[in-house]
């Protein structure tokens, strides 16, 4: 996962697409693709037709999490974490190291899940 590190942000990037870029939905996909868990990317390409980073919005996001997983209290391994403010919203993902997403920074980053404020899923 150290390779994910730093990677920048871009609408629609893939970290194996050779940009060494990423957005956080195709980031999520990636790690749960190495962690040996279903990526649902099939089930989340709606969002890339009708929407732009601009459009989509915090709520949306949290609408497929609640109807594609299950909310979970403990985060584990793979969980999916909604980290939102009120205009912004992004994916990360738990890992054994801790919580891998894209920081404000636009930067790829992994933060010790205790010092993130999320709302985590588990989605199969």
């Amino acid at each position: 996962m150290n390779d994910l590190i730093g990677l920048e942000y871009c609408w629609g990037a893939h970290p194996s697409d050779g940009r060494n870029k990423t957005d956080c939905f195709q980031l999520v996909c990636e790690i749960r693709t190495r962690l040996g868990l279903s990526d649902y990317s099939e089930k989340f390409s709606w969002a890339y037709w009708l929407y732009n980073e601009q459009t989509l919005r915090p709520t949306r996001l949290a609408r497929w999490l609640i109807h594609e997983g299950e909310r979970i209290k403990v985060p584990r391994v793979g969980a999916v974490a909604l980290l939102a403010e009120p205009d912004n919203a992004a994916l990360g993902t738990v890992t054994d190291q801790g919580l891998i997403c894209i920081a404000p920074g636009s930067r790829v980053v992994c933060i010790p899940v205790e010092r993130v404020g999320a709302h985590y899923f588990w989605v199969d």
